[in-house]
C-alpha cells in the first residue's frame, strides 16, 4: 500500500519542525517540506534533506493559484504552518489544493479554543510592520483571519481537517526564558492574571507532530474540528510546581480580572495579540477541553479520547519545568 504523501509548509518553523519530526518518526507517510524560493538553500531546508524530506518550492506571495497547484502535484495532504502575517494568502493555497486534487487540507491554526468577539486577531487581520517580530525569537501564536479561512474552506467544497492544539507549555508563566519585543507583552504572560485558578489546555510544541501523525492517517478526523491538549493547569498550579522544582520563591506580580479587561482595553493593535489571549485564557476561560467540544466553539472531537494511548507519549508540565529548571 503507497504511503501517504504530505507537504509542511512552512516546515523549518517550530510547529513546522514537530509536525515533520511527528510524521518521520511515524513512518507511514512521505514527508515533503514546502518552502519559499529564498529559503531552498538555507541550512535548515539543507537538514530537512538529510532527514529524508523531499524539498519543494512554493511562493505564495508571488506565485499564481496554477503554479502553487503544480507544486502540490500527487500530493495527499496539505498541511500549512506560515508565518501569521501570510496566513490570509492561504485563500491561495485553498484554491490551489482544490485544482491540484489533494484530499485533505489543514489550515495554520494550531492555538488555542475561542470564539468570535473575544480577540480581535482571532476574528479579522490587524496589519503592521512584522519586521521587530520576525527577528524576535518569541513566536506569537496569532490566528489572522482563522474563521474567515475555515469558512472559505467549507465554501469552495475540499476536505479538510482543523486542528487547534492549546497554549504552549514554552509560554506557560512562570516557566519563561524569551525575550519580549513589548514590554506589555511580558508583563501579560509572566503574572498571575485573574484568580489563577482558571484552567488551560497546554502541549508542549514538540508533541504537536505526535498527534498530527495519528490525526491525519484516521478517516474519522476528515472534515472535523480536532482539539489536541497534553494537560489542563491553572497559573497558581504553574506557579506552585515552578517554585518546588527549583526551589526558590517566585515572584509574580498580580493582575486581577479588572485590570486585564482594561490592559486589553488600552492596548494597541500590536500589543492586543498577547493581551487579548492571555485575557481569553486565564480570566475567561476559553481554552479548556470541556468547551473545545461545544458547539459554539467548534464542536471539537477531543484527540485525547480518539487516541486514548497517545498519552503515554506526551509530556507533562512537570517534565517541562524539570527539563526548563535544569538548564
Amino acid at each position: 500500500m503507497a504511503k501517504q504523501s504530505v507537504i509542511v509548509i512552512g516546515a523549518t518553523g517550530v510547529t513546522g519542525s514537530s509536525i515533520v519530526t511527528g510524521l518521520l518518526e511515524n513512518g507511514s507517510f512521505v514527508v515533503i517540506a514546502g518552502t519559499r524560493p529564498s529559503s531552498a538553500s538555507k541550512p535548515r531546508v539543507e537538514a530537512l534533506k538529510a532527514r529524508g524530506v523531499e524539498i519543494r518550492i512554493i511562493d505564495l506571495e508571488n506565485w499564481t493559484v496554477d503554479q502553487i497547484a503544480e507544486s502540490l502535484n500527487g500530493v495527499d495532504t496539505v498541511i500549512s504552518t506560515i508565518f501569521f502575517a501570510e496566513i490570509p494568502r492561504q485563500k491561495l493555497l485553498v484554491d490551489a489544493c482544490k485544482k491540484a486534487g489533494v484530499k485533505r487540507f489543514v489550515p495554520d491554526d494550531w492555538a488555542t479554543v475561542c470564539v468570535r468577539g473575544v480577540r480581535q486577531l482571532y476574528d479579522q487581520v490587524i496589519l503592521f510592520d512584522n519586521s521587530e517580530w520576525r527577528s524576535s525569537r518569541i513566536v506569537i501564536l496569532v490566528l489572522s483571519q482563522k474563521l474567515a479561512i475555515r469558512d472559505y474552506v467549507k465554501e469552495i467544497g475540499i476536505s479538510y481537517t482543523f486542528i487547534d492544539i492549546g497554549w504552549w507549555m514554552q509560554l506557560t508563566p512562570p516557566l519563561i526564558d524569551i525575550k519580549f519585543p513589548l514590554p506589555v507583552m511580558k508583563k501579560a504572560m509572566t503574572s498571575r492574571t485573574g484568580s489563577g485558578n482558571v484552567k488551560c489546555a497546554v502541549t508542549d510544541n514538540r508533541d504537536i507532530g505526535k498527534f498530527v501523525a495519528r490525526i491525519i492517517a484516521d478517516d474519522r478526523t476528515l472534515n472535523q474540528y480536532v482539539f489536541c491538549w497534553s494537560q489542563e493547569v491553572t497559573l497558581n498550579e504553574t506557579i506552585a510546581l515552578a517554585e518546588r522544582i527549583s526551589g526558590s520563591k517566585i515572584d509574580i506580580e498580580n493582575i486581577n480580572a479588572d485590570e486585564m479587561a482594561k490592559l486589553v482595553k488600552d492596548s494597541s493593535d500590536k500589543d492586543r495579540t498577547a493581551t487579548e489571549y492571555v485575557y481569553s485564557l486565564w480570566v475567561l476561560g476559553d481554552n479548556t477541553v470541556e468547551n473545545a467540544k461545544k458547539e459554539e466553539y467548534g464542536g471539537a472531537l477531543d484527540a485525547r479520547e480518539l487516541y486514548p494511548d497517545i498519552g503515554k507519549e506526551l509530556k507533562t508540565i512537570e517534565d517541562f519545568a524539570k527539563e526548563f529548571y535544569s538548564k
